[in-house]
This record gives C-alpha cells, sequence and structure tokens, in this order.
C-alpha cells in the first residue's frame, strides 16, 4: 500500500523521493534540519509550526514581507543573501498564489533550498516540484487529502534526502495508508466540489472586497471597514453553513477581515 501512495505522490510532486510520515508537522520538523544559518518564512499567509519550532530546535529566522500573503520578491531578494532555506506554503494561507518561479530563481542564486508546503496545492498546478527543494503537506482534517493522519516529504535530490532521512517519524498504519491512498484517488472530486462551493460564495458576496478572489485557494478572505460589514459577511455564513474565522492571523491574513473556510466542507 506505501509504494502505491509513494508512486502517486511521485506523479502530483514530480520529485524521486518520498516518505510518508506521521502528520505534516512532523515533515516540517524534519525539514527545519537542513537549516545551518538561517530560515526565512513569510510573514503570513503561513502555518503555526513555522513561527513555533525554529525556537524550538534553536535556529535563527527572519520574516519575509507579504502583499495580502504574496510573497514580496524585492524583499525576499534581500533577505535572502543572509539565510539557507525559505520555508513558505503555495497558495499562501489557501488562498494566495505565489510567484513560484521567480522565488525558486531567487533563492537558487543564493544557494538557499526552497521548502513548499504544498497542503493546500495537492492535484492543482501550485503544486509543482520543478519549483521547490523539498516539498512536503499535512493529510490531516480539513486538508486537501483529508484523511485525518499522515504526511509527507519529498524531496529533488538524493543527498537532501539523505541528510535528514533519519529524522523521518515514518507512518507504517495499514488502515491509515489505505484511507490516505482512498483520498488521494478522489482529489480531483474533493478539488473540484470545494471550487464549485468557492465560486458560489465569491459571487454571492461580490459587492464587498474579497482578498485574491482571482487566485486558486480554498478558503475565501473577505476584508471589512467596521462592525456593520463584519455582521453582514458572519450573517452571511451562519445562513448557509459555512464555517469561518477571524482575521488578522497569521494562517491566513494580517488584516481585519473574514476567513470562509470553505476546506472545510466534507465532500460526503
Amino acid at each position: 500500500m506505501k509504494q502505491q501512495i509513494i508512486l502517486k505522490l511521485k506523479e502530483l510532486t514530480k520529485h524521486k523521493h518520498i516518505e510518508i510520515v506521521l502528520k505534516g508537522d512532523k515533515a516540517i520538523w524534519s525539514a527545519l534540519h537542513l537549516v545551518k544559518k538561517k530560515l526565512l518564512i513569510p510573514e503570513e499567509g503561513g502555518w503555526m509550526s513555522y513561527e513555533k519550532y525554529p525556537g524550538k530546535l534553536g535556529i535563527d529566522s527572519e520574516k519575509v514581507n507579504c502583499v495580502d500573503a504574496v510573497i514580496d520578491l524585492e524583499d525576499l531578494k534581500q533577505k535572502v543573501k543572509d539565510a539557507d532555506v525559505f520555508l513558505y506554503q503555495n497558495p499562501g494561507g489557501y488562498h494566495a498564489e505565489q510567484p513560484m518561479k521567480e522565488i525558486y530563481q531567487i533563492c537558487q542564486e543564493n544557494d538557499c533550498l526552497v521548502i513548499l508546503d504544498v497542503s493546500g496545492a495537492m492535484g492543482t498546478e501550485l503544486c509543482d516540484g520543478d519549483y521547490a527543494d523539498v516539498m512536503l503537506s499535512s493529510f490531516g482534517r480539513w486538508k486537501l487529502i483529508d484523511a485525518k493522519a499522515g504526511g509527507f516529504i519529498s524531496c529533488k535530490d538524493e543527498t537532501v534526502f539523505n541528510e535528514i532521512k533519519d529524522t523521518f517519524e515514518v507512518l507504517d498504519d495499514d488502515e491509515k495508508l489505505a484511507n490516505i491512498n482512498e483520498k488521494i484517488d478522489d482529489l480531483p472530486n474533493r478539488i473540484k466540489f470545494l471550487t464549485e462551493t468557492r465560486n458560489k460564495v465569491l459571487n454571492d458576496l461580490k459587492e464587498f472586497n474579497i482578498v485574491n478572489k482571482t487566485h486558486l485557494g480554498f478558503v475565501v478572505i473577505v476584508s471589512f471597514n467596521d462592525d456593520s460589514e463584519k455582521e453582514k459577511i458572519t450573517t452571511y455564513c451562519n445562513q448557509n453553513n459555512l464555517e469561518y474565522t477571524e482575521c488578522p492571523r497569521y494562517i491566513r491574513i494580517n488584516k481585519k477581515a473574514i476567513s470562509i473556510e470553505i476546506k472545510r466542507i466534507s465532500t460526503k
């Protein structure tokens, strides 16, 4: 079963060297062992572990500026000179398409490895291993591969893979692996369902200020200016049984907004 999954992940990621781990956070933990000098992370649109783990591992880290969770390339060009690893998510905060080709080129020119979190990109054009040295994803609750357990880490280069493989906490549970395999097979259907649902929400709320509305994403970020606008947005969510969170929030966007969590909707 595991080899079946790995073969499917190789096709999805374009990476040859892959391991299935206990969860996405374990993949991040392993990947951060590649940092020798300094880690760069985005100032918004990341994942909680990006901020938490460097301190636990004794890693120096710095945040790269963003515009509505999209990486600011000019700021990256300056900060990458002092760093050797850049960890970011595509789409940022599940709503911001990243310029991954340009990011990878900038990092390559400065001998900086790129770790790309594709938890919100699996099965889409934003999951492209050509533009990352390391890729990782969670298969946990509310992710695109919603198996409620497990994750993966992959590397383009075998040398990089071998450098960190001793840190992997490997998933060997047959029942969980079978579920992951099933969820990977269902990925196109889940993406189609979530995209159609998101498009309906975008249309319903077109009179509001929607952030990155033309980007590929699996949440809808609606900014508001006052409590009246905020109430209209949350009332819509409640009437349509849509879960939402309030921003500013590092894992979405650092401004006043409501994040409508489309990705939390079950396809079954």
